[in-house]
């Protein structure tokens, strides 16, 4: 069986003002987080460090979402985030620390972090910060996507167009500006145009509507869609 670890890392972290408040926050966040998506981890949301952590899910589908969900969350402190993806086995036991194990998927998770740190050949955004690594246990044929519907045509890796979609979401998710987080928060707090304007946050729902297009947030929630069922083709492989 295989698993999905998750390493994300604060950028910058020492430059945080009032950092162990800011750590504490985010270390209850995280507790929230983990209770939320208990049925999707493997095992609880593990503080690796004061500003690392990391996240072991057994629905792999929710990889990249609960990446974007943690740095919604950070974008309140102005804080960003480097996240490596590995997918993989666990070659030990399952602990509540996930820092008792082990295996491919954690050893491509630190090689994926690694890869997020820096941009080159393989990252070319600079604001693109992550990154889901290849792995060898599992035959690049066997998750692959065809160009066509009939065989004997070219194939295109998996990863490939994940990774490739990730850098061009995060692109998009870089230039949303505080103002526009804070229409985005209210949309998904209220769930509709009218609530919103109900509890003051607009005069109209066509001024919230050309808010959140400006901001591309429903391409953005598209992409995310898209990503988090292109994970989901890893199940049962």
């Amino acid at each position: 069986m295989i698993y999905s670890v998750i390493n994300m890392d604060i950028v910058h972290s020492r430059k945080i003002k009032n950092r162990i408040e800011v750590q504490n926050i985010i270390k209850n966040y995280l507790k929230s987080l983990s209770k939320k998506y208990e049925d999707k981890l493997l095992t609880p949301i593990t503080i690796t460090l004061g500003d690392e952590w990391q996240i072991v899910l057994k629905d792999i589908s929710k990889s990249y979402t609960i990446i974007t969900e943690i740095n919604e969350f950070l974008s309140d402190y102005d804080i960003k985030t480097y996240s490596g993806i590995g997918i993989g086995s666990i070659s030990t036991e399952v602990y509540s620390n996930s820092s008792n194990m082990d295996g491919e998927a954690f050893i491509n998770a630190r090689n994926a972090i690694n890869i997020a740190k820096k941009s080159g050949d393989t990252i070319k955004s600079k604001v693109n910060r992550v990154y889901l690594n290849e792995y060898s246990i599992i035959e690049k044929d066997e998750v692959a996507i065809s160009l066509v519907s009939d065989g004997g045509y070219p194939t295109v890796n998996i990863s490939y167009i994940i990774n490739a979609l990730i850098e061009n979401t995060e692109i998009l998710i870089n230039k949303v500006t505080p103002k526009q987080w804070v229409i985005i928060k209210s949309y998904r707090k209220a769930g509709s145009y009218k609530k919103m304007v109900e509890d003051g946050v607009s005069n109209s729902k066509s001024d919230i509507s050309q808010k959140l297009n400006s901001a591309e947030f429903f391409v953005i929630e598209k992409n995310i869609k898209l990503i988090e069922e292109l994970f989901g083709n890893f199940k049962g492989v």
